[in-house]
């Protein structure tokens, strides 16, 4: 880049149809155009535009109001915005990392949904929080956990992410036919539903459909609303420039009635959180929104004991009918919509500009820690 800035911050990110051919070109551009304010410059660039030595990066730059090709430097930042959908895709994210290796790392990656479980269930408080989870292992282990379900289990990828491949599993009593009923979402997020006369039908359609997939089972949680539509929070947790984790905005997530998940792939909607909180739970709607507050509070120390450092979290919580609350999921590279959605323009703000923040936090902690290096360097004397 010809340009000179204090910063260079790389986002790696997917593919998508179009021009740019980049996803997320909304939020990119955003960025961009708020970089100048944090005194950095900002190139959006795919895995494969990387050269094999990590010298040169062959990407796009927001200017004058539309994207310009470029090629450019190693940055100074590496800001992984990429989700996999392929083993190959994520081959080559890993070796365009591997290659920009003397780029600094915007935040470290978080395990597989079963690793976070891991992580999490070590701590008392954190434990209180997860719904009960175990691997999925088989027809056999399924079958047992169904019958000691009344409301069936879910099963959900433990890499997956929108809501895809999802199936709630139901036992159904003598009375009603004794067979298996399933309700699912598939690879494009549509919905689905099955039947089955036995459970052993149900048994192997959910074993083909699982394949060589690892997946998660849990019991099934009624998290829906009043009106029959299924719902969970959004919280998004960010480092400030100060580096201190603080919490951006949540939002209300409402699946269409009749859906499984309430994630805005599968069509959902989004809502301000207290207004549906205090219909749902009344008076007990603001405590409930204090206690979502304490618990994303808890949960990022706890990821990056074991993970490393992480730049930002998007946690779902489910709350149930008795105002139970439960972790559903954390992802360390969450949308923003909801925010536009529910027009909390503050969160949407913070939401885009913390990452900048953050961005601009490790590059001067970086250049402080190499100067306090060179300050105590041991004098190279001659023999």
């Amino acid at each position: 880049m010809t340009d000179t800035a204090t910063g260079f911050l790389g986002i790696m990110t997917g593919r998508r149809q179009g021009y740019p051919p980049i996803a997320e070109p909304e939020f990119c551009s955003q960025l961009c155009t708020a970089a100048p304010l944090f005194d950095l410059k900002v190139l959006v660039f795919h895995p494969e535009g990387v050269s094999t030595d990590g010298q040169t990066i062959n990407g796009y730059v927001w200017k004058e109001g539309r994207w310009q090709q470029t090629l450019a430097s190693a940055p100074d930042i590496l800001y992984n915005r990429c989700l996999y959908s392929s083993l190959q895709e994520k081959k080559a994210a890993s070796a365009a990392m591997a290659a920009l290796h003397r780029s600094l790392p915007w935040s470290r990656p978080l395990p597989d949904k079963w690793g976070v479980y891991g992580i999490l269930h070590r701590s008392r408080k954190a434990a209180a929080l997860l719904p009960e989870t175990r691997p999925y292992s088989g027809s056999g282990a399924l079958s047992t956990m169904l019958a000691e379900r009344e409301y069936g289990v879910f099963l959900k990828p433990m890499a997956g992410s929108h809501g895809k491949r999802t199936l709630h599993v139901l036992l159904l009593s003598s009375k009603a036919g004794g067979g298996i009923s399933i309700r699912g979402r598939g690879e494009a997020n549509e919905s689905f539903r099955h039947d089955f006369r036995t459970p052993g039908e149900g048994l192997d359609w959910v074993h083909g459909f699982i394949g060589k997939r690892r997946y998660i089972i849990q019991p099934y949680l009624d998290l829906t609303s009043s009106d029959g539509q299924p719902f969970d929070v959004r919280v998004l947790m960010q480092k400030n420039g100060r580096g201190a984790w603080t919490l951006t905005g949540m939002a209300v997530r409402l699946g269409r009635q009749g859906t499984l998940t309430s994630n805005l792939h599968g069509g959902g909607t989004a809502v301000p959180p207290l207004p549906f909180l205090l219909a749902e739970y009344g008076k007990s709607g603001a405590e409930l929104l204090e206690e979502l507050a304490a618990a994303a509070a808890l949960l990022p120390p706890l990821l990056e004991e074991s993970c490393g450092r992480l730049g930002e979290l998007g946690l779902d919580f489910g709350i149930d009918a008795g105002g139970r609350i439960y972790l559903l999921e954390a992802n360390s590279k969450p949308g923003r919509t909801v925010f536009r959605l529910t027009g909390d323009r503050r969160a949407a703000r913070l939401a885009t500009e913390n990452p900048l923040r953050y961005a601009r936090h490790l590059l001067l902690h970086s250049a402080a820690s190499r100067m306090l290096a060179t300050r105590t360097a041991p004098l190279q004397t001659g023999e």
